[in-house]
């Protein structure tokens, strides 16, 4: 039985997670590029980040599972962080913007290409809206009569009061 892993292995898949560190960049690369094809926005920002965490964790999980035996190290951890941050700082800047630039450019692109369809469906939206606009007006004034006429039929019902007073003689009697 051994309680810990020969100090060598724990060197070698050290440097196995500060490799990894370059994968999960390439991920970050791929998964900001991706929603830079839907333009600039906080939100698009937050869901990219948010699916990056989550995809980085599966790959995370795997290689711990494949390389260190399922047990989650806090060595392995940096050194995916050192990995990423040394892959960003050597070369990773200009990858990143290059694939987010490239991206910009394809979203103006399909933009362009996209723009006369939205125009004719924002033509045929305002067309039903202002169908709807008139029906509304024609049509609302009956419906509030008619909702007049419910209001009324329900002030002319007599209401029960459950609890009150109730009185021993019956003063309709005779006796």
């Amino acid at each position: 039985m051994t309680y810990s892993e020969p100090l060598i292995n724990q060197i070698r898949v050290f440097f196995l997670s500060v490799g990894m560190g370059v994968p999960v960049f390439l991920i970050y690369t791929a998964v900001q590029s991706f929603f830079a094809l839907f333009g600039k926005r906080n939100k698009l920002q937050l869901v990219s980040d948010i699916v990056f965490c989550c995809v980085c964790t599966f790959v995370s999980f795997f290689f711990m599972v494949f390389y260190n035996s399922g047990r989650v190290r806090l060595h392995l951890i940096a050194g995916e962080a050192i990995g990423f941050y040394v892959f960003y700082r050597v070369g990773g800047k200009l990858l990143l913007g290059f694939c987010i630039k490239t991206a910009e450019k394809i979203h103006k692109v399909l933009s362009a290409l996209v723009y006369p369809f939205v125009r004719v469906a924002r033509a045929f939206l305002n067309i039903f809206l202002q169908f709807g606009r008139t029906l509304k007006g024609k049509f609302g004034k009956r419906v509030k009569s008619e909702g007049e006429n419910v209001k009324k039929e329900k002030e002319t019902v007599k209401k029960f009061d459950l609890i009150s007073k109730i009185y021993l003689k019956n003063r309709n009697k005779s006796v």
